[in-house]
């Protein structure tokens, strides 16, 4: 999840795309291949609680359940059958099990995510980071329940952009050289039982450098990842899969205006702008496809997670 989206125009979605050539995909591990993928979606308004709960499939949207959370949540975090929900700046916030687009609160806490912002979710973990200082926490959700597992300080100097798939996590650092100018790579490993666990890294080019702006973003369904950098008034997309710690070479893809919010559940992806504006897509096997505008979405929504 990038630290900020700026928006501009809506444009249509105008490419279908695929993964090209590269390192093959990697089998999922054993829990993402013996689990149900979860394509459950939160949408939340953080002024008045407002929430509403449903399911994005085959790039299909269908609303479960309207209901009212507290205010000033300001982070969520959807796992394969979990929803974590907290305000970064207090700490305080819940969990419980979303699974079919039902949520069903299990725990509320006081201070426990106190400073932690920037969360990315695998099939039965989470990841949480803290810019100022650069640490990175993680810990299992699952079950309806968040538990942490580690601290690091030493793996997060540098982030810009980041996601989860159902295993494997991804991201984009920038690293200064002793020249002066900075690196930027693409670095991923596995998110699995609490743990992250790197497992490699490549020098990025031209399209990851653009990536790490204040527009550039990604977003990683169950076992692929959309990446997305700006020009001008439009996004530039590429695709590829992320299994098993691995993410494949990008395949360039097609355009879109820029969205504020972009979010994922199992195989879809969720275009959304404050006035209401939405978008949809299939993201499955490496494969990219534009679905079409959705009508019906509320304005305002603050929030808007999905599983994996």
């Amino acid at each position: 999840m990038r630290k900020s989206l700026v928006a501009a125009l809506v444009t249509a979605v105008t490419a279908v795309l695929s993964v090209g050539t590269g390192p093959p995909a990697n089998a999922a591990s054993e829990y993402c291949t013996q689990t149900t993928p979860n394509t459950s979606m939160l949408l939340y308004n953080d002024v008045t609680g407002a929430a509403v709960s449903g399911t994005l499939a085959a790039g299909r949207w269908q609303q479960k359940a309207a209901f009212t959370l507290p205010e000033d949540y300001t982070s969520a975090a959807v796992s394969r059958d979990s929803l974590l929900l907290w305000n970064a700046f207090r700490g305080e916030g819940e969990s419980g099990t979303f699974t079919d687009g039902k949520y069903t609160r299990v725990k509320v806490f006081d201070d426990a995510l106190d400073g932690w912002h920037y969360p990315a979710a695998s099939g039965d973990s989470v990841l949480l980071y803290k810019p100022w200082g650069d640490r990175v926490m993680t810990g299992t959700l699952k079950n309806g329940v968040y538990q942490q597992v580690r601290e690091y300080d030493d793996i997060g100097e540098g982030w810009q952009v980041m996601g989860s798939s159902c295993d494997t996590m991804v991201f984009v650092k920038s690293t200064e050289q002793a020249s002066g100018d900075d690196l930027v790579s693409l670095t991923y490993g596995t998110l699995q039982n609490g743990v992250y666990t790197q497992v490699g890294s490549r020098d990025g080019d031209a399209f990851l450098a653009d990536l790490a702006t204040e527009n550039g973003d990604l977003i990683a369904t169950k076992d692929s990842v959309l990446a997305f950098s700006p020009t001008d008034a439009e996004f530039v997309y590429k695709v590829g899969t992320a299994t098993d710690g691995k993410v494949s070479a990008f395949r360039d893809g097609g355009t879109s205006g820029v969205w504020e919010t972009v979010s994922r559940t199992a195989d879809s992806v969720l275009f959304y702008n404050r006035d209401g504006t939405a978008r949809t897509s299939t993201l499955s096997g490496g494969h990219y496809a534009d679905v079409g505008p959705l009508a019906g979405l509320s304005p305002h929504w603050s929030i808007i997670a999905g599983g994996v």
